[in-house]
């Protein structure tokens, strides 16, 4: 197999701060290894394993990449790079896990060049790590997990999620080469109270707008907006052809603004400090895109987006 990551991303938040994890495959036709990328208020590191060091069950959903160990009901680190010393244990409550795929209909369309999975919504983090020598503990914490895999990760595209005080929300649009043509695509949960309301484009709901600091979608008569820092997060490694060689940009805890509509009603609004932002977009496109016709959308394929092979 050529060109292929397969990822899983863990975030972990308490009252000492907030730390995302991030343990991957790679393989392209000219290199095979495993990666562990972590991410902090303060920055971001890799630290990159040989193959032969990655094992998975993907079935019991664990995975092991040296003497770190992740799966379910946790995770236990203990690495070593240029920048960081990192060791723990961190344990996993029950997962809230969505009712069904988020990709919904689109996990059947073969070809995607990035497939998107949300294994838990919200559950709880109890541990303790040690960072650089600092301990930071983790106690009845906030835990989310996803994962992505694929060739490559979207030209352009952008990733929130947020915990709310008795739920959690995730959102994210990317510009998706499907074929000819080229579209921009959403998935979005939102876990309050242990029920689900999803967003997504299977579900007719569209992208208003992606980028300039601004994420907008909506779904009949429901609007999300989602407003963040233009300038913001650490540079995180991000695959391209199998390969870590993308730069995005990564922040585990940063100001945003969200804001729900049901028509002219606001459904709720919330500003914090607390949220994780990952993104990549082109601001010189930042234009309606739901209102491009198909011509326009060909074009920005020829432009933007890698035809899938």
């Amino acid at each position: 197999m050529s060109d292929y990551f397969y990822g899983w991303y863990f975030r972990c938040q308490g009252k000492e701060g907030s730390i995302a994890v991030i343990p991957a495959v790679h393989i392209s036709a000219k290199r095979e290894s495993c990666s562990i990328q972590i991410i902090t208020e303060s920055g971001s590191w890799n630290k990159v394993f040989p193959f032969r060091q990655f094992r998975i069950n993907r079935g019991k959903r664990i995975m092991q990449i040296g003497e770190n160990l992740f799966s379910a009901k946790g995770i236990r680190l203990n690495l070593e790079t240029e920048g960081l010393q990192i060791s723990g244990i961190l344990q996993f409550g029950k997962l809230a896990e969505p009712k069904y795929d988020i990709m919904g209909p689109f996990r059947y369309i073969p070809g995607l060049e990035c497939r998107h999975a949300v294994y838990s919504m919200r559950h709880s983090v109890d541990g303790e790590l040690k960072v650089n020598g600092e301990s930071r503990c983790f106690r009845n914490g906030k835990g989310y997990m996803e994962g992505d895999s694929g060739s490559s990760f979207p030209e352009k595209y952008a990733w929130t999620q947020h915990f709310l005080g008795d739920g959690s929300l995730m959102l994210a649009a990317a510009m998706i080469p499907l074929g000819p043509i080229c579209f921009t695509g959403t998935v979005c949960i939102l876990y309050q109270k242990g029920r689900e309301y999803r967003f997504s484009t299977y579900l007719g709901a569209t992208v208003q707008k992606i980028g300039n600091g601004e994420l907008f979608i909506r779904q009949g008569k429901y609007c999300l907006r989602v407003r963040f820092p233009r300038e913001s997060g650490n540079v995180l490694r991000a695959p391209q052809n199998g390969k870590m060689t993308r730069r995005i940009r990564e922040s585990v805890s940063c100001h945003a603004e969200y804001t729900m509509l049901c028509g002219d009603r606001i459904v709720f609004k919330t500003v914090t400090d607390k949220a994780a932002f990952e993104y990549e977009t082109k601001e010189e496109e930042n234009e309606n895109i739901s209102n491009r016709s198909r011509k326009d959308k060909r074009e920005i394929f020829k432009r933007r987006c890698h035809r899938i092979q």
